[in-house]
């Protein structure tokens, strides 16, 4: 074997040792805030501490928000919270929810029989407390507006 074709093989080796390395160093992805797939979803309550309840329910035509047509763009926006990043948890303290804004919880979304409590931000880091069961995820905060947004803008354009 020459000398070049060993040089080779060596760099060839190196550049798959790199590879393999590369890819067993990849981070796990994170868990989703809930096992709901968006389109197992029938029913959706959002209630918060002023008394607003909305109510969307899910017919063989589409959503209805409180009896009338809803948006649907507007409702797939909020369902993509079944699959948001739980980006940290840890087992909810029975005694101390205030330090997380969940007691009360500021709004309650209930998507079918699952309700999650949803407290206040992460100082440091921005990130919503959620509750659910005996667990508190931090998520992204993207979905409030969606939450505490008044029924009329759940209600399709006519």
């Amino acid at each position: 074997m020459s000398r070049r074709t060993l040089i080779n093989l060596l760099l060839f080796l190196a550049v798959g040792l790199l590879g393999l390395l590369t890819w067993r160093l990849q981070p796990q992805p994170l868990p989703a805030l809930t096992e709901l797939h968006p389109e197992q979803i029938k029913q959706i309550v959002i209630k918060d501490r002023a008394g607003r309840e909305i109510r969307l329910t899910r017919q063989s035509g589409g959503w209805l928000v409180n009896g009338s047509p809803a948006d649907t763009e507007r409702i797939d926006q909020l369902l993509g919270l079944c699959h948001t990043p739980s980006l940290k948890r840890f087992p909810a303290p029975a005694d101390n929810l205030q330090q997380f804004g969940l007691a009360p919880p500021m709004i309650l979304l209930q998507l079918n029989d699952l309700i999650l409590a949803f407290g206040s931000t992460d100082p440091v880091q921005g990130w919503r407390y959620v509750r659910i069961d005996n667990q508190i995820h931090l998520i992204g905060d993207g979905f409030h507006h969606h939450l505490t947004a008044a029924p009329s803008e759940y209600r399709a354009e006519q």
